[in-house]
């Protein structure tokens, strides 16, 4: 087994960071359900907190990410734009090259320690 190992993360900022990995399992996870409420719990945060995440990704990227339903008696719905699900596979992808990148250079820098 390998002593240690390098971990990657992305952070796109603009005038603040405003989308990371948190906010891209929120996403996913409202994809997979449909409701900010069943990923806001699934990610153990508040609904306000997954709501403020969203709505300063939607304010830095100039785009909405979901098409949202208000609730009532049938309750709401969130379903993710087409942009919003192309700029997610954007940064998915560009996390694996980023991780890829990061374990060549552990490779180069640190392989003498594992």
């Amino acid at each position: 087994m390998d002593k240690f190992h390098c971990k990657t993360k992305v952070i796109l900022s603009g005038e603040k960071d405003f989308f990371g990995p948190g906010i891209y399992y929120l996403l996913e996870y409202i994809d997979e359900t449909g409701s900010i409420q069943k990923a806001a719990q699934k990610m153990e945060m508040s609904y306000s907190k997954c709501c403020k995440l969203i709505n300063k990704a939607e304010q830095e990227t100039g785009f909405p990410f979901l098409n949202r339903t208000n609730g009532g008696k049938s309750g709401g719905s969130s379903k993710l734009t087409e942009e919003g699900r192309r700029f997610m596979e954007r940064y998915h992808a560009m996390t694996e090259e980023v991780e890829k990148a990061g374990q060549e250079l552990f490779n180069v820098y640190f392989s003498e320690y594992q």
